[in-house]
């Protein structure tokens, strides 16, 4: 169990995937508030009922009810509506938010997945909002589940940036695209309110990756805001140059770059933390030829 809680803990520290990052969360969000609810649930004379406890981490579905209770925005990315939906979410973003991330690098992938999440509330407040004016028994008074609309967020963001890719479906290779779509049809028809949530994540998640390319950045405040946060949290690593000297000549204290060390060597752990770092931050394209090659190098003295 130690080992378990020591490899949970690693994930988090070296900061080297954020959708093992996210499922993790998930699960804790998820069963951490199904035990409080179990928990509370044996008492059924206590002045704290399940329903309390609902209330104050799942998001209500009108503003007033977000007023009353801001604290739930804290959760609300990683809550689902039930055991096969944190299934289905997890599957998602562990699925399309590690393909996300060798394009476009763990933390942009992290900050769609999050701002997805929020938008879709803005999205369901207006669109179901002036759906109720019309029609007024289509009220809705339940809650709002985020995990889901960030794995729209994260299938539509992936399909803005690879509108031709494939994937496999049990036996048969079929259009990325063609499967998100169905899935996003599937679940406004299931349940019509948080159909439209997870409508909500797919619009921003397609719309920021093709801004992205255009060069603008929706999300540009929330991924300065996490740098800052990450170089307060996170010790500096260790920097990838090194002092070498090979005699006491005038080379002494020579300091060797990355790209200068010997190509013929195994990469050293720095080497390759360096990598993955780089990685992490832009994507596997940010790589030159020479890192990839040495990456490649490291993954078969793995082997």
């Amino acid at each position: 169990m130690g080992k378990v809680f020591t490899d949970i803990v690693d994930v988090f520290k070296r900061n080297s995937n954020q959708a093992t990052q996210l499922i993790i969360i998930n699960l804790v969000v998820f069963f951490g508030f199904t035990l409080i609810k179990f928990g509370v649930g044996l008492f059924p004379d206590a002045l704290l009922t399940a329903e309390t406890v609902s209330r104050n981490y799942l998001t209500g579905s009108s503003f007033m009810e977000l007023i009353r209770h801001p604290w739930t925005l804290l959760f609300h990315p990683f809550t689902q509506d039930g055991l096969f939906s944190m299934l289905f979410d997890l599957i998602i973003i562990y699925w399309f938010g590690n393909m996300l991330a060798d394009f476009i690098g763990g933390r942009k992938m992290l900050i769609t997945y999050l701002a997805g999440s929020y938008a879709a509330i803005v999205f369901f407040m207006l669109v179901w909002g002036f759906f109720t004016l019309l029609n007024k028994e289509l009220n809705f008074n339940g809650f709002l589940y985020g995990a889901s609309a960030g794995g729209f967020a994260l299938m539509y963001a992936y399909v803005a940036l690879n509108p031709e890719s494939e994937i496999m479906f049990f036996t048969m290779r079929i259009k990325t695209r063609l499967l998100v779509l169905a899935l996003l049809v599937l679940s406004i028809f299931r349940n019509p309110p948080l159909g439209v949530l997870d409508l909500g994540g797919a619009v921003f998640g397609y719309v920021q990756m093709k801004l992205l390319r255009t060069g603008i950045n929706l999300t540009y405040g929330l991924e300065r805001f996490s740098i800052w946060v990450t170089e307060v949290l996170q010790p500096k690593k260790r920097s990838v140059f090194r002092k070498y000297s090979q005699n006491k000549s005038v080379d002494k204290g020579k300091i060797i770059k990355f790209s200068e060390f010997n190509k013929e060597t195994i990469p050293t752990e720095e080497e390759i933390d360096y990598l993955l770092d780089k990685i992490n931050k832009g994507g596997y394209s940010s790589l030159t030829n020479e890192e990839k090659n040495r990456l490649h190098k490291a993954s078969q003295s793995a082997d």
